[in-house]
């Protein structure tokens, strides 16, 4: 058996909806008409009334991104939904409440905040707890994904302080995970109240290209923090729906490839990331980070070396304007060159020091040519022996 949960159900989900089922044998399918009606037999207005107790579990990174141990303590307190039913999305259903206490210091007595349920939960109805589990697993991977994100924004405003006048940057805000015991649906985020006008700056549409509603700076900013870490990640993991108040952002989503990266598996079409070559244009700011070119995607896989924080690193440790000691390892040194060529410093190869030079000479007047032709076959067999001595005897 299959069930859908509608959580948080209102006006705006009324209709009918159809379940079918197709197998070998056939198919099969059902309506529901979810009528006003049968809505107003549902809504409780205790919870609006009087609050509720809750559990919150704040999701502090501080051991890096591929740590698993990253749930902090948990915080006992009791909230007041305000509003019910905000914003328009319809992957998420928000509510706005207000903190009675005992969530401090993440959030102060007498603060509002935004409560988000995924929407639309299908689940399997063999098992007790089914709906539950499932609220739980899409709710902890919500949280994963937005904190991922953030800290990987927190990288990038590292990243473009050293590039000047480039400015602050947008912020993406943490989610943490909230507990309802007195309701059937008990997992939730919850998030600061971002007041002013939502904006929309990179968002994925239904043709699942990436397109912004504006040329603003902050959506200047977002296209290069998204340029930024798809070539960071070597093309595996991009950052979408990214949209709030200002230089506030949440509500993000990631795209990785179908495998996954580095344990992380996005909660969008792996297609958005293919696209996002075709479908990016690169901007000035873009231009000031140095960021490589989409029209050529090999150019940036490359072998990312151990310890690299940003891409600036990688493009430093493979650019034509590496340091002195990059270039000896991609170009022959001087030291190198002097092996096949007749010099002062060939003769010396074969020996371990001036003595051993003198001893070997029976004869000052054997011919120098010969003297030299047996020595270079001997600095051929211990070149690269030897090298280092010649140079700490001069």
């Amino acid at each position: 058996h299959v069930s859908l949960a509608i959580v948080k159900a209102s006006a705006k989900d009324c209709g009918v909806y159809r379940c079918t089922v197709e197998n070998e044998y056939g198919s099969d399918a059902t309506d529901l008409l979810l009528s006003s009606e049968m809505l107003s037999g549902f809504v409780s207005r205790e919870e609006i009334e009087v609050g509720e107790e809750i559990e919150m579990t704040p999701m502090p990174i501080t051991k890096g991104l591929t740590d698993t141990g990253f749930w902090g303590n948990k915080l006992f307190g009791r909230i007041m939904t305000t509003e019910l039913n905000v914003g328009d999305g319809f992957r998420r259903k928000a509510s706005r409440v207000k903190v009675i206490y005992g969530l401090e210091p993440i959030f102060e007595s007498g603060a509002t905040c935004i409560v988000k349920v995924r929407n639309y939960i299908s689940y399997g109805t063999k098992r007790d707890g089914g709906l539950v589990e499932s609220n739980h697993d899409l709710t902890m991977q919500e949280c994963k994904l937005q904190n991922t994100a953030r800290e990987y924004s927190k990288i990038f405003a590292a990243e473009t302080r050293a590039v000047e006048g480039f400015g602050p940057v947008p912020e993406i805000i943490p989610l943490h995970l909230l507990y309802r015991p007195g309701t059937n649906i008990p997992y939730a985020t919850i998030e600061r109240d971002l007041m002013g006008q939502f904006v929309k700056y990179a968002m994925e549409d239904k043709s699942k290209n990436l397109a912004s509603e504006s040329g603003s700076e902050v959506v200047q900013k977002c296209h290069t923090f998204q340029h930024w870490i798809y070539q960071w990640t070597n093309c595996n993991l991009l950052v979408t729906d990214l949209q709030g108040v200002g230089q506030k952002i949440t509500s993000v989503q990631i795209a990785t490839n179908s495998k996954g990266y580095q344990g992380l598996t996005g909660n969008c079409s792996s297609s958005v990331i293919e696209e996002f070559p075709d479908t990016h244009q690169c901007n000035h700011l873009c231009e000031a980070l140095l960021l490589k070119s989409l029209k050529n995607v090999d150019s940036l896989q490359p072998h990312k070396p151990k310890g690299t924080k940003s891409p600036s690193m990688t493009r430093r440790a493979h650019s034509a304007q590496s340091s002195p000691q990059t270039q000896r390892k991609g170009h022959v040194s001087p030291l190198v060159q002097r092996k096949g060529q007749t010099s002062p410093l060939v003769p010396r190869k074969g020996l371990s020091s001036p003595q051993a030079s003198r001893k070997n000479t029976a004869d000052p007047n054997v011919d120098p040519k010969d003297g030299s032709a047996e020595e270079s076959q001997e600095a051929g067999k211990h070149k690269t022996v030897e090298i280092p001595k010649t140079v700490k005897l001069r």
